[in-house]
């Protein structure tokens, strides 16, 4: 496996480990108020980087260059603020966070929207 597919699946793991977690802390306290979030931690941290790790690593040669690793930042970026940004919006502590995760999060699908197109004839096999 490459080392940008590696990197999104290992961290997907992460999120879904504190998706968890936040789950069972919800389940635990009785509160779920904060469901949106754990739902949006879970979503983009969990999903959407483990397709993007299973796309690099059906599709090695996407992973190299500029690009790629730009869409991993991005992503990463977005998948780490989401959660708590829209934790701090729901809790009345404002909505930047939240407001840069979701440009981070779209602008990561937008990068792998273009390296799927990019490297389609690596997917026709």
């Amino acid at each position: 496996m490459n080392n940008l597919a590696f990197r999104f699946l290992f961290l997907a793991s992460l999120f879904a480990l504190v998706g968890m977690a936040w789950g069972i802390q919800m389940s635990i306290s009785t509160d779920h108020s904060l469901s949106g979030a754990h739902a949006h931690n879970n979503l983009i941290g969990f999903v959407t980087m483990s397709i993007y790790g299973f796309f690099y690593a059906v599709a090695p040669s996407a992973a190299k260059g500029t690009l790629a690793q730009a869409h991993f930042w991005v992503a990463l970026l977005g998948a780490l603020l989401i959660g708590p940004g829209i934790a701090m919006a729901i809790t009345g502590q404002g909505e930047i966070v939240a407001i840069i995760a979701s440009f981070a999060t779209i602008i990561g699908m937008a990068l792998f929207s273009a390296i799927v197109f990019i490297n389609r004839a690596a997917l026709a096999r």
